[in-house]
């Protein structure tokens, strides 16, 4: 890890309470700089963006203009199956709960339908609209809810936010959290990064299998933000744009394997995914 991300950690430190156990230098359990795979995607997925594991060595990742899900096989390294479930659109976020599919669109429309069921789908509208700009989907099973990261305003109905919302879909009882379940707060992030660095904005969420922190890729600011189960940011790192472009999606296999996607460079070709190994 670089000086510079140190130094990001430990202001980090200073700015949020953190627990005796916070992440130092060694205890960050990815080398954010050195992948272990990196996968470049055909040119249809140019523009991809949500991304969950699907089934051993298979991710499942969107484009953002159409509705169809494609499933990549990371051995075979080619995709080995599509899945159409709505026309065109912004599609942003997709997280797999059990055998449910989940996937949303920047204008707050969520999707839900059973991956080996054709035809059924279930439209599940929030309370988000186009100035919200929803982008992240992920999943946390200990509270049972859907993580979904705005891009844009936190603000929703009589809620104001000063920051970047996370707010939560609760599977159990099929409802929406009122208030956000956590929030990067604007003016903590001009301490640590400076006026410049504060549209950091996020483009994925995903929670870690194994120690249920909540990981968040933001494209604009190109950062990757990590919390506690609680919500309380512990560790920043700022992404390297030569290996992360414009990341876009993020999830785990279950064993802790970090994958992040990015949209490609505008040249025509592919988006890539990058793999991360946890170390031990």
């Amino acid at each position: 890890m670089k000086l510079t991300t140190i130094f990001i950690h430990l202001i980090f430190c200073s700015v949020f309470p953190l627990k005796a156990n916070a992440q130092g230098k060694n205890a960050f359990p990815y080398n954010l700089e050195k992948p272990d795979g990196l996968f470049v995607m055909p040119s249809f997925l140019e523009e991809i963006s949500g991304l969950t594991y699907l089934a051993p060595n298979q991710l499942a990742a969107l484009n953002d203009e159409h509705g169809r899900i494609y499933v990549y096989d990371i051995k075979q390294k080619k995709i080995v199956q599509r899945i159409r479930f709505e026309g065109n659109g912004d599609f942003e976020g997709l997280e797999l709960v059990g055998k449910d599919m989940y996937a949303i669109k920047s204008n707050g429309q969520m999707f839900r339908f059973n991956i080996e069921v054709d035809g059924v789908v279930e439209t599940i509208d929030g309370p988000f609209n186009h100035n919200n700009n929803l982008e992240g989907l992920g999943y946390d099973k200990k509270s049972d809810n859907l993580l979904l990261a705005l891009k844009e305003s936190g603000d929703v109905a009589s809620v104001k936010v000063k920051g970047k919302a996370v707010y939560g879909y609760n599977l159990s009882s099929k409802t929406f959290s009122k208030t956000p379940l956590f929030v990067l707060n604007d003016a903590d992030l001009e301490r640590v990064l400076g006026a410049n660095h504060t549209k950091l904005r996020p483009s994925g969420i995903a929670v870690h299998p194994i120690t249920g922190e909540i990981y968040m890729v933001a494209s604009v600011g190109s950062a990757l933000v990590v919390f506690d189960n609680s919500g309380k940011p512990k560790n920043l790192t700022l992404l390297k744009k030569s290996l992360f472009p414009q990341p876009e999606g993020i999830t785990f296999s279950p064993n802790g394997d970090l994958f992040i996607s990015n949209e490609g460079d505008g040249d025509g070709d592919g988006g890539t995914i990058l793999r991360f190994k946890m170390k031990k």
